[in-house]
């Protein structure tokens, strides 16, 4: 690695702890208004997601098992790659929130070196290649990502050196275990890896001017494809099998129970305005000033039929189109999105650097220029505060409400929850998910309060978790009586409800 390619790491890390500080000092302050209990981790993640995967990675450690409950192999994890690195932590004894912001702030370092190598090789711009590194560092959702505890960084940057070593013509066999790495960590990583096929047939048509290269290029093609599913192969042919035995199915449980979960979302909005929604959420920020160059390098390109440059742009509109037509969610700042961002860089930094050069104007090219620059630092810092709140309220509503089921519920109670993920760190026992991820019998009815309250009838369910909103019916049956609730002032101050837990009498 250069010296710049170093520096991008430090300032990464940088970014990381700067976040992780802001979350420390809202904890505090939300911990004193609220009056908490002692012990509370005021350093924690902003989505209840994050610490599902540190219970898998810790059982994955400490048993040997992938599994949420203790002896009970499951397919409910989406990024079985990211569990795998945060459960080295737990080997090795380091701090889980420690060692899982310092992964998430390398890749997020690899990701902008990685970026800059690729705008080198697609486009070789005349501009220095470490403006793509800097925007992506400061890019406040990939900064938000870096600790936010998920899988995000590490799919970035396995986007971005599948595509890198695409371009620099790196062999089938190594493509395709990065593909398969890809996949590992996300079930769309799978597409991604598809569109690398299409690519290595671009390049191969762009010699079909004469018959016998044509007959070469088949043969090549044939090699590179077996190469690359073999290397695709040995990566993800166990994650299926293992899927297949646990499950019955190839895909993770999550992936069903997410699309239960959110089915009546389908018949509310056509699917272009749905993947329209989700297209513009990355969008959100200094790159907003980027989408003029991006779409006339974009056009350019395609005018003079660069068709493989655009491979990545591809990938950029074609991810959203694909939670448009399985998740069409955009809540926690797109996070499902997040992974464009680069891509929205790589097109944009470079098309506004050609377009400025026809812009004659000192002053508008000045204004435009430092006007980007003053946005990406200006998100940043209001970046740091949205996930600081994020990582309040999830502190405030999820890890007090596990602790304070783990230190009031029998031992004999059956507990039903939706947010699982710090109710199974800290519970440490067995209870039904309403949200299907690991009771995966839920999903067939999940939204269905009717079912489901019978469900919890028939399993003599004592206590059930969950905020009021999201199960109104069940909240306000007569049978459900509340016995703790959380009162957190900084939920409440974002529009929510707090989290409560019912006795079912």
């Amino acid at each position: 690695m250069k010296r710049r390619d170093w520096i991008s790491v430090g300032l990464a890390l940088a970014s990381a702890s700067v976040y992780s500080l802001f979350a420390v000092a809202r904890g505090a302050l939300s911990h004193a208004l609220s009056g908490a209990a002692e012990g509370v981790e005021w350093a924690g993640f902003p989505l209840d997601d994050a610490w599902i995967h540190q219970v898998f990675a810790r059982n994955l450690a400490t048993r040997g098992e992938f599994a949420f409950f203790p002896g009970q192999p499951s397919a409910g994890s989406t990024s079985p790659l990211w569990t795998f690195l945060l459960s080295l932590g737990y080997v090795v004894h380091l701090d889980f929130r420690a060692w899982t912001y310092l992964l998430g702030a390398l890749f997020v370092g690899m990701s902008a070196v990685l970026l800059a190598r690729l705008a080198r090789r697609i486009f070789n711009p005349s501009l220095s290649t470490f403006y793509f590194s800097l925007f992506i560092l400061f890019e406040w959702h990939l900064a938000w990502s870096a600790v936010s505890g998920m899988e995000i960084p590490l799919f970035v940057f396995l986007s971005l050196f599948l595509f890198e070593r695409f371009y620099a013509r790196e062999r089938g066999w190594l493509l395709g275990l990065l593909a398969g790495l890809l996949t590992f960590t996300r079930p769309e990583g799978v597409v991604l890896a598809a569109l690398v096929g299409v690519g290595k047939i671009i390049e191969l048509r762009r010699h079909e001017d004469r018959e016998e290269r044509a007959v070469d290029d088949l043969r090549v093609l044939g090699v590179f494809g077996g190469r690359y599913a073999l290397g695709f192969a040995v990566i993800i042919a166990p994650y299926l099998l293992f899927n297949l035995a646990t499950s019955g199915t190839i895909l993770p449980n999550t992936f069903y129970a997410k699309s239960a979960e959110y089915a009546e979302l389908f018949n509310q909005t056509p699917f272009i305005a749905r993947w329209a929604q989700l297209l513009l959420v990355p969008f959100v920020g200094a790159q907003v000033l980027l989408l003029p160059g991006l779409i006339y390098l974009v056009a350019r390109q395609a005018l003079q039929r660069q068709w493989l440059a655009l491979v990545p742009f591809v990938w950029l509109v074609l991810l959203p189109a694909l939670y448009a037509a399985r998740l069409p969610v955009a809540y926690q700042h797109g996070r499902y999105e997040m992974p464009v961002v680069p891509f929205i860089a790589l097109y944009g930094i470079w098309g506004t650097a050609v377009l400025l050069e026809r812009i004659k104007s000192w002053a508008i090219r000045t204004t435009w220029a430092m006007s980007t620059g003053a946005l990406l630092v200006a998100f940043w810092f209001l970046g740091a505060t949205s996930y600081a709140t994020d990582v309040a309220i999830v502190d405030c509503e999820m890890v007090h409400t596990a602790r304070w089921v783990a230190a009031n519920a029998p031992a004999d109670a059956v507990v039903a929850a939706h947010d699982i993920g710090a109710l199974g760190y800290f519970y440490g026992r067995p209870f039904i998910d309403l949200a299907g991820l690991a009771s995966p019998d839920l999903i067939p009815f999940m939204r269905d309060e009717g079912r489901l309250r019978d469900y919890l009838f028939s399993r003599h369910a004592t206590f059930a978790v969950f905020f009021p909103d999201w199960y109104p019916a069940l909240a306000s049956d007569p049978r459900f009586v509340p016995a703790y609730q959380t009162g957190c002032m900084v939920t409440r101050q974002a529009g929510g409800t707090n989290m409560t837990v019912y006795q079912i009498k």
